[in-house]
């Protein structure tokens, strides 16, 4: 069995451009046609600038766009043709944001339905790994804010909910305050 080229290689990327099913996203990214300019790039090739988010050292959107000008071969993978004419990280975003799970599995079903043809001659069974359902490893959680949890019992005492200043008495003058003491009960006095 021969070896895949390097991650990131023009070569990788012209054996992987085959496989991706250009007809079959457009198709799923169809929308009626509307008013307005019509959008530069098409959901393939938004598509395939993702995919290169993954077969390129480039892995956030920014970095990919600054790049995607100077890479010749990323270009071609992609299919844009005009070195000034990219899709921007705001698309990119969007786009991966309308690629649901149910058009991630039916490109997945259309690239495993020609392996699993090829497999049912063979006595021995075939387990592929789907990783569609797992969440994607981004950190875009870190700007989220902070959420209180509930408490699985009720608590006797109030948390605060956020850190404030304490508040003190020194500043309140209108406070009358004194100091001592006054026995109640004189049977417990204790006199020398």
């Amino acid at each position: 069995m021969k070896e895949l080229p390097v991650t990131g290689t023009s070569a990788l990327l012209e054996i992987l451009s085959a496989y991706v099913p250009d007809d079959l996203i457009n198709s799923l990214f169809m929308q009626k046609s509307r008013r307005g300019r019509p959008r530069l790039f098409s959901a393939a090739q938004l598509f395939r600038v993702n995919l290169l988010a993954l077969l390129t050292p480039a892995h956030s959107f920014n970095l990919l766009v600054a790049l995607l000008a100077e890479h010749r071969p990323w270009r071609s993978f992609a299919r844009l043709r005009n070195r000034l004419v990219l899709p921007d990280a705001k698309m990119l975003h969007e786009f991966r944001h309308r690629l649901d799970l149910a058009k991630l599995r039916r490109v997945n079903n259309w690239l495993l339905t020609p392996l699993l043809e090829d497999c049912d001659g063979l006595a021995k069974t075939v387990s592929l790994i789907d990783a569609t359902d797992l969440p994607a490893a981004t950190n875009s959680y870190k700007k989220t804010p902070p959420v209180s949890t509930v408490p699985i019992a009720p608590t006797r005492v109030l948390a605060a909910a956020r850190m404030d200043r304490v508040a003190i008495s020194l500043g309140i003058r209108s406070t009358h305050f004194d100091c001592g003491f006054d026995n109640i009960v004189r049977a417990f006095c204790w006199f020398p």
